[in-house]
């Protein structure tokens, strides 16, 4: 149905340049009569060529055309997502939970009918004489004004269906269409200008035209970015709202909006591949809306995290270091699971996430080590100031041999180790949540981290006593081994 509108509109153009003499006689002798002439000749345009009822026609024949009046046409927030898993090993992360968000129509209209917005942009100015390369800034300006007033009237059902296809029109019924259409048109939108560009600066009509279509395509993305971040500012108060985080913040776990947000992601990648090809990739960190919003969303998270960490009622013993840990350690493999498209959309939020966890981890699994091992470490905390106020030679005056050697055979025995080991394991399992798979990586973090801290106990005791620990490490992972089946 396009080539026939194009070749309609061919003849009827073809048809009409016997006048432009007529019209350059007019702009001499009445040039005020003028805009009368094109305000005429845009309506027979829009009552012929491009009549809201061809264009109706056009965009019920276009696939994909989910502007009609529809169950799944109401705004979906990121509350209303399903919570993601880390365990999920599939590619199809939504598993078909959420249908995506088909703009097929868009895109082949606006492959379509931008050709035809922009002849008639081009022979608008060229039967009125409205494009020259010996006009001034200001002329130029003014007939570029001109040009728009007569074709934004010549094509007013084609903004009017093509603003319905993207999501900023109402639906017949009142019903609002759903808000992830106004993200994916605005992908759309982006991507159709880059065939509007004027590389060749060739001037005239021809730059009169693209300049036109670039002009519509920027109107289009104002509104559907418009829609889209009033959204997304919905959704971050809701963020900061804490939905479900207890005020103590013990066994907060994940929280429910980082623990939705992925799948949220995974909605506007399937938004964004259906009806392409399998090889087309959306590159979303050089859209600079979206980009930005979409991280503005992930910054909002990571404030509330620390809102939530740092606020007067949260436990500051282990608690707050516990939900840092665990949600920066589930937006880290959540985002990572998705590949490079937001990877590289997110890489300062993702150093950040990165930097927290690293915090938070060492923070919890040193006091977890000084909790059970407190008597080890007060010990060998005043070893350590103490040798370095007088030196290894000294140590012994102050710290008997004997006090030392028994705190060790107490401390050190093979039963008491598998007891405070165990102790460890089953704490951990209790503070981490299930959601977010962190447990076996915390638990190696810890067994490294208690091999570095035995090991210069070892080196300590070497020094100062010239005692043997008798091989303690190997000791540890006996007990690590037992505790891991416990």
């Amino acid at each position: 149905m396009a080539r026939k509108i194009r070749d309609i509109q061919r003849k009827v153009q073809s048809s009409l340049l016997i006048y432009i003499k007529l019209i350059e006689i007019l702009a001499q002798l009445q040039p005020e009569l003028l805009p009368k002439v094109r305000q005429v000749y845009s309506e027979v345009v829009s009552e012929g060529i491009l009549s809201k009822r061809t264009m109706k026609v056009y965009f019920n024949l276009l696939p994909g055309q989910i502007y009609a009046v529809g169950p799944e046409t109401g705004t979906q927030d990121i509350k209303d997502y399903p919570a993601s898993s880390l365990k999920s090993a599939s590619s199809s992360f939504l598993g078909g939970e959420i249908a995506p968000v088909s703009a097929e129509d868009i895109g082949l209209a606006l492959t379509e009918m931008l050709p035809v917005i922009a002849r008639e942009a081009y022979f608008t100015a060229a039967l009125f004489g409205l494009s020259g390369n010996h006009l001034d800034g200001r002329e130029k300006k003014q007939n570029f004004e001109a040009v728009k007033i007569s074709v934004d009237n010549s094509s007013v059902w084609f903004r009017y269906y093509l603003a319905r296809a993207c999501g900023i029109a109402e639906s017949e019924g009142g019903k609002p269409t759903h808000v992830m259409l106004s993200l994916v048109a605005s992908i759309h939108l982006n991507e159709s200008m880059e065939g509007y560009m004027d590389r060749q600066k060739k001037g005239g009509d021809h730059s009169l035209s693209l300049a036109y279509v670039r002009a519509t395509i920027l109107d289009f993305r104002k509104k559907v970015d418009k829609k889209w971040v009033e959204w997304v500012e919905e959704q971050i108060k809701w963020i900061r709202s804490s939905h479900g985080v207890p005020m103590n913040g013990k066994r907060a776990g994940v929280f429910m909006s980082f623990a939705k947000f992925p799948s949220y992601l995974d909605h506007v990648m399937s938004s964004c591949q259906a009806g392409r090809s399998t090889d087309y990739v959306v590159n979303l960190a050089r859209i600079k809306v979206i980009s930005y919003y979409l991280q503005k969303i992930a910054g909002a998270l990571f404030a509330n995290l620390h809102e939530n960490a740092t606020r007067e009622t949260t436990d500051q013993e282990y608690a707050a270091n516990v939900m840092r840990m665990e949600n920066s350690y589930f937006f880290l493999e959540s985002v990572k699971k998705r590949g490079q498209e937001f990877t590289s959309l997110f890489q300062k939020q993702l150093a950040a996430a990165n930097s927290i966890y690293k915090q938070s981890s060492d923070a919890y699994l040193g006091w977890m080590i000084k909790r059970e091992f407190k008597a080890l470490h007060t010990l060998f905390s005043n070893i350590s100031r103490i040798r370095r106020e007088v030196g290894d030679a000294d140590v012994p005056i102050h710290v008997p041999r004997s006090m030392f050697v028994r705190t060790l055979a107490k401390e050190c025995s093979r039963d008491v180790m598998k007891e405070k080991i165990a102790t460890i394991y089953l704490r951990m399992e209790k503070h981490l949540c299930p959601e977010a798979a962190l447990f076996p990586q915390a638990w190696k973090s810890l067994v490294r981290v208690l091999y570095e801290w035995f090991g210069r106990w070892e080196k300590l005791s070497n020094h100062c006593y010239s005692y043997k620990l008798e091989s303690r490490a190997t000791l540890l992972l006996i007990e690590h081994n037992t505790a891991r089946y416990h």
